[in-house]
């Protein structure tokens, strides 16, 4: 945004060369090119005058810009920048008023204005700041209205109203941390005010030295490259400011969260197969309430399943497409949120999130048909046993605990041993 397709200013550069070249031929002056610019002076009297043009990070303007040298209102000559901000001209020794002349509208841009060059103090550094252009925005904020402008990543010029609050929207397009700070102003303070359909009253951003950073995600950003996360940003404006510039900054990748960080894929031990419900078989639920070892599960290795009592005893089933008494089935919660853990190591740092997505879908297309069953395998003890664990399904301290009456309050006697088996019946 902040340089000009370079073909339009070049237009625009040629335009007003052939203008400052009439007018230099009226004047009687033989340095019309760029090229004679660059030369020493011919004469005694000839100085070489220098503008070098910036932004406040240091940023050399290039092909945008053309520096104007102007003696009673009148331009004497014009000097495109070099690829390094800088435009010399050779002149005879004198004063000259420097204007600038941008290939975009002048009104979008800000710079310190009567600037004279003289023979003594021939070259001057001038510091350019885009001003913010956009039309504002009605955000309500705590029952009020508010204009916000949209801002964009660079340095920007903008008029403050006094005494106020002051809204600017910022929509990143690329992922990255980015640095918010007042470069140039007093009397102000930036601060983070949460987004548009929610606008803040006080900052939430650690804000040091009139800056801070906030992380954007892959995932804030639309997959057209536009954001869709939305910032707003206030500066408040105290005593007698009136502007300040307000500099935007991608300066590094965004901090690395936990959602970025790959899914283990949890596979199956051994592939299931489809599986029919015995012909008159009767399920039953396990009693929760039960003591710890009213319920003794035995894996036989042969079946791969889990039976009650002994190896060959009752087979224990798990509801995997009709919901339990409890909770809905893994078919349901599958179709609403996904099925997955986050572990953390003992001093709480990120070890790993694992998906148990693929895994049930494998085993709920082999359920039986009318009572959407499958025998418990060791696959199915660690997912139900991880998901619960890790949802709070039976820690009753969770907002998430499953053993509540209509009111809320938790019900009496429930085993949290054999809690786990909540999705299990078993065949009588």
């Amino acid at each position: 945004m902040r340089h000009l397709h370079t073909k339009r200013f070049l237009l625009f550069a040629l335009a007003l060369l052939l203008c400052g070249t009439v007018m230099l031929a009226s004047c009687g002056s033989e340095e019309t090119s760029s090229d004679a610019a660059s030369e020493p002076g011919t004469s005694a009297g000839d100085v070489v005058y220098r503008v070098t043009v910036k932004d406040l990070l240091d940023v050399p303007y290039q092909s945008d810009i053309a520096v104007q040298f102007m003696q009673n209102g009148e331009r004497i000559a014009m000097q495109p920048l070099d690829e390094n901000g800088i435009a010399e001209k050779v002149l005879p020794a004198g004063t000259y008023d420097i204007v600038l002349a941008f290939a975009d509208n002048e009104q979008n841009y800000h710079y310190e204005q009567n600037v004279v060059l003289t023979a003594q103090e021939p070259a001057i550094n001038l510091i350019v700041s885009r001003k913010v252009a956009s039309e504002p925005i009605e955000l309500i904020a705590q029952g009020n209205s508010y204009d916000a402008y949209p801002i964009e990543t660079g340095c920007f010029y903008t008029k403050l109203t006094k005494n106020s609050r002051n809204y600017f929207l910022f929509a990143p397009t690329v992922a990255g941390k980015y640095e918010f700070k007042i470069v140039q102003g007093t009397d102000v303070q930036i601060g983070y005010y949460g987004a548009p359909h929610f606008v803040l009253e006080n900052n939430t951003a650690d804000v040091k030295d009139n800056a801070f950073t906030i992380s954007v995600s892959a995932s804030m950003i639309g997959s057209d490259g536009g954001g869709t996360a939305v910032f707003v940003l206030g500066v408040d404006a105290t005593g007698e400011a009136e502007h300040c510039i307000l500099d935007i900054e991608r300066i590094g990748d965004p901090d690395r969260t936990i959602e970025d960080e790959p899914w283990i894929i949890y596979e199956a031990t051994e592939e299931p197969v489809e599986y029919d419900l015995p012909e008159g078989a009767q399920i039953k639920e396990f009693d929760l309430t039960a003591a710890t070892d009213a319920y003794p599960l035995v894996f036989n290795e042969e079946d791969g399943f889990y039976h009650l009592h002994t190896a060959d005893g009752p087979l224990v089933l798990v509801r995997l497409s009709e919901d339990c008494e409890y909770i809905a089935c893994f078919e349901t919660i599958l179709d609403r949120s996904g099925v997955s853990r986050y572990f953390f190591n003992e001093d709480g740092s990120f070890d790993r999130k694992e998906s148990y997505d693929a895994c049930l879908l494998d085993y709920i297309a082999c359920t039986d048909l009318d009572e959407g069953v499958y025998p418990l395998t060791k696959d199915l003890e660690y997912i139900i046993k991880n998901r619960g664990e890790y949802v709070g399904w039976w820690d009753i301290e969770s907002a998430s605990y499953l053993f509540v009456d209509l009111n809320g309050n938790p019900e009496e006697g429930i085993n949290h041993e054999l809690a786990w088996l909540l999705m299990c019946c078993y065949i009588e």
